[in-house]
């Protein structure tokens, strides 16, 4: 069974305008960047997300085999029990790999911001405001993980401006018009790019177990059915 993975671009698409990206030249502070990173990446939201992707891609992947969907329809307790397995198993296997892809978004923020900009950008995302945003757009790729990056950004900016109060836009304002928001527009796309890349590796590396175990589990499952 193949697991559609192209959902998982985990680069989060933040409301900021598009402007040309200026190389770091300072050292930054190697505790703000891990922070910042972790904000950005947090383990509970990429296995959020990875189990859903998976139930997307299997949900496909059964409609495109009648075959596979007869068995399936025929035996309900089947997806329960087996795609709960793999569920958990492809989501144990992402969130494994995890401080390589929070690796990666590390160098490109550290070579597109300044030490600088990517304080003031974990004074935002740590702040209230900030924390709405980040929640929103996960919400948003976790419940559609179909859309493409632009969609998903469209749908969350929206959600997000509809959640804010008169409390949260002055943090809210000052990030806004600061370089360091500025410069996300460029940085979010490069993030999204690095983050799939790294999702369809995985999936690719793992794909022989994962169908193996898919194999197995529904071989057993119908042993004992029977049995």
């Amino acid at each position: 069974m193949k697991f559609l993975l192209a959902a998982l671009a985990l680069g989060v698409a933040l409301p900021a305008q598009a402007f040309a990206a200026v190389p770091a030249a300072a050292p930054v502070a190697e505790g703000d960047l891990q922070k910042l990173v972790a904000l950005l990446a947090p383990e509970e939201s990429v296995g959020r997300i990875a189990g859903r992707a998976f139930d997307l891609g299997m949900n496909q992947q059964l409609a495109a085999d009648p075959k596979v969907k007869a068995i399936y329809d025929a035996n309900p307790g089947l997806r329960e029990q087996v795609g709960g397995q793999l569920r958990d198993q492809f989501t144990r296997i992402l969130v494994a790999a995890l401080p390589s892809l929070r690796g990666e978004i590390a160098g490109i923020i550290m070579a597109e911001l300044t030490p600088g900009e990517i304080a003031d950008t974990l004074t935002f995302f740590a702040s209230p405001p900030g924390q709405k945003v980040r929640a929103q757009v996960y919400e948003t790729m976790g419940s559609a993980p179909g859309q493409s990056p632009q969609e998903m950004q469209q749908a969350a900016i929206a959600a997000v401006m509809e959640k804010m109060t008169p409390e949260d836009y002055p943090a809210l304002m000052a990030f806004a018009g600061s370089t360091a928001a500025q410069k996300m527009g460029s940085v979010n796309p490069k993030i999204a790019t690095a983050s799939q890349a790294w999702a369809l590796k995985l999936v690719a590396a793992n794909r022989p177990q994962m169908e193996g175990f898919a194999t197995r589990a529904v071989a057993d499952y119908l042993r004992k059915k029977r049995g």
